[in-house]
């Protein structure tokens, strides 16, 4: 099993430039949806990776510890290398994770939720599917490099 850095690594400078290439010569997509997915693939690798289940064991008072919070309770109802360590179930997991914290805080502030159709349109939205995909590609990769013996 790879640590932290090493998977850091690879996702960002291995994976993500050839991610990049084969987006651009397949598909064409626009600047600023490259640039979401960009953004959502390296929030994924540094603090949004499958290894979020051991989240509460990261330093609290450091950037990634700050910004793992949302995640801190998600450690303590998923067991490591469990669902979150599942290629499709683990994206999806912490996405309606985190969606599900965003939600309660929308519902705090305004005391309502949102509308079926606004969900509906949110997921149908180009951007959301490019977002989505950066997740779940830097995930692909994190758990890719997991399966790679390590060397001790």
């Amino acid at each position: 099993m790879a640590q932290y850095k090493t998977h850091a690594s690879f996702n960002i400078l291995l994976a993500l430039p050839a991610i990049i290439w084969g987006m651009i010569y397949f598909f064409h997509p626009a600047l600023n949806l490259l640039i979401i997915f960009i953004g959502c693939y390296i929030y994924a690798t540094l603090f949004m990776n499958p290894d979020l289940d051991i989240a509460n064991k990261i330093k609290f008072f450091s950037i990634r510890g700050l910004l793992s919070i949302p995640f801190r309770s998600y450690s303590m109802i998923f067991r490591h290398r469990g669902i979150s360590h599942s290629i499709f179930l683990g994206t999806i997991s912490r996405v309606l994770w985190l969606a599900a914290i965003l939600f309660l805080i929308l519902f705090l502030i305004n005391r309502s939720t949102p509308k079926q159709n606004d969900i509906y349109s949110l997921i149908k939205n180009e951007k959301f599917i490019y977002g989505f995909f950066g997740i779940f590609l830097a995930d692909f990769c994190h758990i890719l490099l997991d399966l790679k013996p390590s060397k001790n």
